[in-house]
């Protein structure tokens, strides 16, 4: 007791001697409306801030959930110290991410411009969701804050204060605590600097929804450039698998207010990294998706959501100290990857078979699809490696955690229900680790297989994750699928919906002299495919209705495939060159070889309809529910998968 007291005593007078001292704070400010040669005009005022000699200030080189280097402070230009009397102190610059001011002493002000990396000429794009826009014309601006705002070497830890004018017009939609501002501004304020990284703001016209997901208030922020998709219409689309993850959960979230910031790229454009997708942080997650109707974006928005939702469990409440004190200019991997990512998407995928939107089938598929992908990567390097060196010498490695870092949860699942004869899975070990540290507790990296252990109260799982995740041991998916009533088989068969008619992976090829994508090679072309009347060498002009072109067809084949179902009539509009007996063709081929000058072949255009069918597919890694099971395989099975549905119940 006498310690408790003595501890409690100096616990006092070390607060108050700290009440005491004033504290740096950082004061941001930045005018929306004066925006010159696209860039941004940012000042500091650190307030409290006493400090002595030389003082180095950053932009971050890497940032949490990126898992990329790249090199904020690039993007930074005329950068001034100033002193109180606006007289410049003498700064030097030694790499892309640092300032060093040896005046320290008479700092009161920093200046600089800062560019957006959407629409930089530099090299290393950085991912959209994770950079920067600044688009005056079409007033619309994404501040991810670590391409914004540096900080001093030490004071990460510090309060932060952004102050921003903008046009009275704009909204920006942020999971940040708006403190103060009137109709042309807003301030912002977080504990430190980590709080600021950790919730970007997108602004633009007023476009916003905000549902109820149990005690959680969570906003949804579009920006759509020709109006096409509104907020209100993503509700639908969201809330449904939001409720999913809740009951999913226990039936609680770990958050009580939660943000989605979609910026949709009118016209199917390609975004400068060439990709679509989202980056997570704790209490909002921002998109970068391509615009199309509403309909035709929801299963995009639906899928990524599902994942990015899930990062409320991990790493915000569940992390290491690597994560936890994160170093912005030296990052130190953490080794668990396999859960932060890959049990995330696991949980994204088994939520949606658990809480009955898709069937067990589609769930199975999935996995499949995984393992098949995941064949690609590297065998003999242990997951856990790969997490620490994947950003450098396994930086080609790091899409595995996708895969492989997905398969990774599912045989944790599997195994713990398994052992606990299905009383308790991957759920409910997420929920009391999370209970056990949460979000201001890290675990440290070694520790984590024991901690499994001390939670879950089976030594097995630690002896598992040392085998199959920090070493090179294969996944034994046969012995734990047998175990739920489902069968593994390295080749087999699976039946699902046609949506093209041909396999695209070594059935699709491309007519350099009309421009156009065609189908390549006739052995790819399946039932449906046939029935449709698809031929080896057809040019495909028209999808749908829709032009096709290799430059839109990510985005004509996504909004198809949103409507697609049993059924669905398709047409398809292809050229198609007239057709020789093989004697003309093989005196044609033979007059080519020669270098003679031959007739171009006549091209027509061919209209095909058919209606959407199921057809069977070849299929690595095949999983297949197994009718006749054993009560305790369908006992584990129930435990895995929850009241699952069938495909034809899904139909029905």
């Amino acid at each position: 007791m006498k310690k408790l007291l003595l501890a409690l005593g100096f616990c006092g007078l070390a607060w108050q001697a700290q009440a005491q001292a004033p504290s740096l704070s950082y004061h941001y400010k930045v005018d929306l409306n004066a925006v010159k040669d696209d860039k941004l005009t940012v000042s500091l005022e650190p307030k409290d801030f006493n400090a002595q000699g030389e003082l180095r200030f950053y932009l971050p080189k890497m940032v949490p959930g990126t898992y990329s280097i790249y090199d904020f402070g690039r993007f930074v230009s005329n950068f001034k110290a100033l002193d109180a009397n606006g007289k410049e102190l003498a700064v030097q610059h030694p790499d892309d991410n640092s300032w060093v001011i040896a005046e320290g002493a008479k700092l009161a002000r920093i200046e600089y411009q800062v560019e957006d990396s959407w629409d930089t000429e530099q090299e290393n794009v950085v991912f959209e969701p994770a950079g920067t826009n600044i688009d005056a014309e079409n007033e619309v601006f994404v501040f991810n804050n670590h391409g914004i705002f540096g900080f001093f070497d030490d004071q990460e830890r510090r309060p932060f204060t952004i102050e921003i004018d903008r046009p009275k017009n704009l909204f920006g939609g942020t999971s940040m605590e708006r403190v103060a501002g009137d109709e042309d501004s807003d301030i912002f304020r977080v504990a430190d600097y980590h709080k600021l990284v950790d919730a970007p703001i997108m602004y633009a016209e007023a476009d916003t929804a905000i549902i109820k997901v149990g005690d959680a208030d969570v906003l949804i922020q579009t920006y759509s450039p020709t109006g096409m998709v509104k907020s209100k219409d993503l509700v639908q689309e969201i809330q449904p698998i939001l409720e999913s993850q809740r009951a999913y959960l226990g039936g609680k979230l770990p958050v009580d207010h939660y943000a989605f910031l979609i910026f949709l790229n009118e016209g199917g454009e390609s975004f400068l990294s060439g990709s679509a997708g989202a980056l997570e942080h704790s209490y909002s997650s921002f998109y970068c998706l391509f615009e199309g109707e509403s309909g035709d974006i929801a299963q995009t928005v639906r899928d990524v959501a599902a994942h990015e939702f899930f990062h409320i469990v991990t790493p915000l409440s569940i992390h290491s100290e690597e994560i936890h004190y994160f170093n912005y200019i030296e990052p130190e991997m953490s080794e668990h990857l396999w859960l932060y990512e890959g049990v995330t998407e696991y949980s994204a995928q088994h939520v949606q078979v658990k809480q009955r939107l898709v069937s067990a089938e589609h769930f199975l598929n999935e996995m499949s699809t995984k393992m098949a992908t995941a064949d690609y990567f590297k065998k003999d390097l242990p997951f856990t490696e790969m997490s620490k060196t994947c950003l450098d010498e396994n930086k080609d490695q790091y899409p595995n955690v996708y895969m492989q870092g997905a398969l990774i949860g599912m045989c944790i699942d599997l195994k713990l229900r398994i052992l606990s004869k299905g009383a308790y899975g991957i759920q409910e070990m997420m929920q009391d680790l999370a209970k056990k540290y949460g979000i201001q507790k890290p675990f440290k990296d070694a520790e984590l297989f024991d901690e499994m252990v001390a939670v879950t109260g089976y030594p097995e799982i630690k002896e598992f994750m040392l085998k199959h995740v920090a070493g090179t041991e294969p996944l034994p998916y046969v012995e734990l699928m047998k175990e739920a009533g489902i069968e593994y088989s390295d080749q087999g068969f699976r039946t699902e919906l046609s949506l093209l008619g041909f396999n695209p992976n070594g059935g699709i090829g491309f007519n350099p002299e009309q421009g156009l994508l065609m189908v390549a090679n006739e052995k790819f072309i399946d039932d449906f495919g046939k029935e449709l009347g698809l031929k080896e060498g057809d040019m495909l002009k028209k999808w749908d209705g829709e032009e096709l072109t290799p430059l839109n067809a990510q985005q004509v084949l996504t909004s198809y495939a949103s409507k697609a179902k049993e059924g669905y009539e398709l047409e398809v509009l292809v050229l198609r060159e007239e057709t020789l007996s093989k004697r003309k063709m093989r005196k044609r081929n033979r007059r080519i070889k020669k270098g003679k000058k031959v007739d171009p072949l006549a091209i027509e255009e061919v209209l095909l309809k058919g209606k959407l069918k199921k057809v069977k597919v070849p299929q690595e890694h095949a999983l297949n529910l197994l009718e006749e099971v054993s009560a305790e395989q369908l006992k584990i099975r129930k435990a895995w998968l929850g009241d699952y549905i069938l495909e034809d119940d899904v139909e029905k």
